[in-house]
């Protein structure tokens, strides 16, 4: 039996591998990056942490905000949105939307010009539950920062792609 419990596992990974699966993992940060400060949000926004422990996580050293001759993550907007999605026929929210919306630019020392990462967005629906209303607050943050984990993903492949494209990004 645990022969034949070896060979499935085995024919499953030869299937995955055949087929071109392959994990995602985290994207690398680019190296032209090091070092970098971020500008924009407060060092204690739970945003700015995230993003400052990815970029170390990368090897990038982080700079204190306003530190001159490093590369420039600044962060021109950020806004946090509740929506009202369902309502239940009796008039009362059965279900919300959390959006928050990001828009950066980055700086490179090498670079006259900033270059502008676009607006980044992400979202996510929550049922709520009129019985649990203390408990809300506390979904709703863990939302939050899931939302922000996915914001960091996005932000490293927006700047992953405009390296790739940015003449001086080549060499990187």
């Amino acid at each position: 039996m645990n022969a034949a419990r070896i060979w499935g596992v085995a024919l499953l990974v030869l299937v995955l591998a055949g087929c071109g699966f392959q994990l995602r993992g985290v994207p690398d940060w680019p190296d032209g990056l090091d070092p970098i400060r971020i500008e924009g949000l407060a060092v204690r926004d739970p945003l700015y942490l995230n993003l400052a422990q990815s970029l170390r996580a990368a090897g990038v050293e982080v700079l204190p905000p306003g530190t001159a001759g490093a590369a420039e993550l600044r962060v021109l907007s950020l806004h946090d949105d509740r929506r009202v999605l369902s309502v239940t026929g009796a008039a009362r929210i059965s279900e919300y939307e959390l959006v928050r919306q990001l828009e950066a630019e980055l700086a490179l020392p090498d670079v006259a010009e900033r270059l502008p990462l676009g607006r980044l967005e992400v979202s996510r629906v929550y049922v709520f539950d009129a019985a649990s209303v203390l408990g809300q607050s506390e979904r709703e943050e863990e939302l939050r920062l899931a939302m922000n984990r996915d914001l960091v993903r996005l932000l490293q492949l927006r700047v992953q792609a405009l390296l790739a494209q940015t003449p001086s990004g080549e060499s990187r």
